[in-house]
């Protein structure tokens, strides 16, 4: 039992960082792009943030296959239960059924630590989750190697109330710090969000440039 925890410890030790925030009437996701081996980089352009649907989506932080089976499964049950009964799932559902499978796979587990959130008829919610399947609702959360950093930013500036901009600025500024003192993080930021009015949205190349030069000194091309 100790040698499978010692392994399980292992592979749970991934290299990245993904934030998520619930700012007035809206979710924002950010994560960065660095896929990593141990010290190697396999990948510098990885996604990390998936919609589930428009005004659901997904990060992942773990075992890529692991993560990818479940949002397949998410997505095909939200389809059907939107087909089925003609409204949109509550983020709430998405979150149990995340925590389902993950649970259900407890003995021989997905490696995947996710967070879903989006807006629903409730409001805006966002759930953290564990490869166990424990789930807790939450107004801030980040995953990964360069988590801790994240949340030294995300706390000294959060509040529930702030704008649309604001959350968008904080949680860039949270994953380019982890950038910068995290080794298994790295390359380049996404930024996601979904609001009340407005679908799964990603910010384009174009509007993250003042943030880029702002945060992390830095021309993108």
């Amino acid at each position: 039992m100790f040698e499978y925890e010692m392994s399980r410890n292992k592979l749970l030790k991934t290299g990245t960082t993904t934030v998520g925030i619930v700012v007035k009437d809206a979710v924002v996701f950010a994560t960065d792009t660095r896929v990593t081996a141990g010290y190697f980089i396999a990948h510098k352009k990885g996604k990390k943030v998936f919609p589930l649907a428009d005004h659901v989506a997904i990060t992942i932080a773990g075992r890529v296959a692991d993560a990818q089976n479940i949002i397949d499964v998410l997505r095909t049950n939200i389809n059907y239960y939107q087909i089925q009964w003609t409204r949109r799932m509550e983020i709430a559902s998405v979150a149990r059924l995340a925590s389902n499978i993950l649970f259900n796979n407890r003995y021989f587990p997905l490696i995947a630590q996710l967070i879903i959130g989006g807006v629903d008829d409730q409001g805006p919610h966002l759930y953290n989750l564990d490869p166990t399947g424990s789930m807790t609702e939450e107004l801030m959360i980040a995953t990964g190697s360069g988590s801790p950093i994240a949340y030294g930013i995300i706390e000294s500036s959060y509040r529930p109330d702030l704008k649309l901009e604001d959350g968008i600025k904080l949680a860039f500024k949270s994953v380019a710090s982890a950038i910068k003192r995290d080794i298994g993080t790295g390359d380049s930021i996404d930024v996601v969000y979904i609001t009340t009015t407005k679908p799964y949205t990603e910010l384009t190349l174009e509007e993250k440039l003042p943030l880029y030069e702002e945060f992390l000194k830095v021309s993108v091309k």
